[in-house]
């Protein structure tokens, strides 16, 4: 009997070191975008949202009182005035200069604590709340007000800068107009670095025509960077593929080449790509908005930071340029999977504990991140780049986490 029992736990320990190996190996091949690091010595933002999306306390629906434009009893613009379960405001950095739309904390795929929503919009010609529902944020200094409404401090153009916001967005049926800002990135000059609009094929303001391209609904555009050479068009046009539904958005600037990457999760839908206007240093980030709502829209866990330096991994941020070292040993691997295990489904944590993407809680994003970044030869990667997708393997290293702990009690 206690034969059995050694090999069973034996059996066990190696079924989970095995899954950990390929998890970490086969990870590589599908290395995500870069996480953005808050600093005390940079501006950036943290946006996260925070309460019970299922609170009964009065005022905290969307017909609730609003603060005014100036704002009332330290509440943000629009913000509910008798609920005081839901925040709305940043945390430490950057701050809320606009708030609109009858939005609510509603229920987020991201957090436990929920997400900035607007829900409500019943199509053209009917009962709309969401109709120009808009966030505006401006990055500061750590627990630095901002000078003006709009006036954020800019990002500094010498240093990588990362924007990163998870998001959930749900056309109502037969509602097919295209207006509606999605995202757009301010530059200090007041033009916009880039902008993601509702696919609406023609020019006029405010859009005219809908939201579906040839048949295919939730089709979004991004404007971006010097009309090409004999183009009538201020922009650059790029039809995100497919529908946008729910994922998370990541803006990377690069310093070395002036130059930005936008990522759908961990697809990078463009690479190296240039502003309206040449100018990079964003002051300011825009979700939502646009005269005619198409959507229900949720946002969340809205950073924005810089890449990490050499020597400052802690509790902010990793030393590496790639996140999931939350030893600062130098590298990611089997210790640093080991953190994002014991203090898996924590919140109110840290970067050391085990909180890759800053969002305060420690789940299977966070576990993903360590494998996109594991510390192996690229050889290795190249052996094993056809096995299951990261998301599964994830949740099978996790799982056999957990399994091996309960039967070898």
């Amino acid at each position: 009997m206690y034969k059995r029992r050694v090999r069973r736990n034996r059996n066990l320990r190696i079924g989970f070191l095995g899954g950990v190996l390929v998890l970490g190996f086969s990870m590589i091949a599908f290395a995500g975008p870069p996480v953005p690091v808050l600093s005390d010595s940079h501006p950036g933002i943290q946006m996260l949202f925070s309460g019970d999306p299922n609170t009964t306390e009065d005022g905290c629906s969307q017909d609730g009182p609003r603060a005014g434009s100036g704002g009332e009893g330290g509440k943000l613009h629009n913000d509910l005035l008798e609920c005081d379960n839901w925040d709305f405001g940043t945390k430490n950095w950057g701050q809320a200069s606009f708030l609109q739309g009858f939005f609510v904390l509603g229920e987020s795929p991201y957090s436990d604590d929920g997400g900035w929503k607007c829900s409500g919009n019943e199509g053209p010609g009917g009962g709309n709340p969401c109709v120009n529902s808009t966030v505006r944020v401006v990055p500061t200094f750590k627990d630095t007000p901002a000078p003006g409404q709009n006036d954020g401090a800019p990002m500094d153009v010498n240093k990588d800068w990362v924007l990163r916001f998870d998001f959930k967005v749900e056309t109502v049926p037969g509602d097919t107009f295209g207006g509606d800002k999605f995202f757009e990135a301010v530059g200090l000059t007041g033009s916009n670095i880039l902008t993601i609009t509702g696919a609406s094929e023609d020019g006029i303001w405010p859009r005219s025509r809908g939201s579906f391209v040839d048949g295919d609904p939730n089709r979004y555009k991004i404007r971006y960077g010097p009309a090409p050479e004999g183009s009538d068009g201020p922009t650059q046009e790029y039809f995100i593929p497919g529908q946008l539904n729910q994922g998370t958005m990541t803006l990377h600037y690069k310093a070395s080449n002036q130059r930005l990457d936008l990522w759908l999760d961990n697809t990078l839908l463009l690479e190296d790509f240039e502003s309206y206007d040449g100018n990079y240093d964003i002051k300011g980030v825009q979700l939502g908005g646009g005269i005619a709502s198409f959507e229900n829209a949720l946002y969340d866990n809205i950073v924005m930071g810089v890449l990490s330096e050499t020597g400052t991994c802690g509790s902010q941020g990793p030393a590496i340029p790639v996140s999931g070292d939350f030893n600062c040993d130098g590298v990611v691997d089997v210790a640093d999977l080991g953190i994002v295990g014991a203090n898996f489904n924590n919140v109110d944590v840290t970067y050391i504990d085990g909180d890759a993407n800053l969002d305060n809680m420690i789940d299977v994003a966070d576990l993903g991140v360590v494998g996109a970044n594991w510390t192996a030869s690229q050889a290795t990667a190249i052996i094993f780049s056809l096995v299951p997708e990261p998301a599964t393997l994830s949740l099978f290293a996790m799982s056999m986490l957990v399994i091996g702990r309960r039967r070898c009690r």
